[in-house]
């Protein structure tokens, strides 16, 4: 259930911003999440719903309060925080 409503929001929010280079990095970003999910990083990355939850809604809530700058920082650490996770969950597979 989550992993569809992070979908929508994501393809939402890049739909919104008319760019058709961020639409299509969107879409592929998520196709490499569900493929890594297959491959069996499911659970163990990104596993902290609560956190993306959060990280969602300062990126919403700066998107309706009409300020880019606050979006761009809220989408920054939402990305950062996932990549890191990818990092330390390849790493621990990697090095034990």
């Amino acid at each position: 259930m989550f992993d569809r409503g992070d979908d929508d929001f994501h393809l939402a929010i890049a739909a919104a911003s008319h760019n058709q280079f961020l639409v299509a990095a969107v879409r592929e970003a998520r196709r490499l999440q569900r493929q890594s999910n297959i491959i069996g990083m499911n659970g163990a990355v990104g596993s902290n719903a609560a956190e993306a939850v959060e990280e969602h809604a300062a990126i919403y809530q700066a998107i309706r309060g009409g300020d880019p700058e606050a979006a761009a920082a809220a989408a920054a650490v939402h990305v950062d925080r996932t990549l890191e996770d990818y990092r330390r969950e390849i790493q621990r597979r990697v090095f034990g």
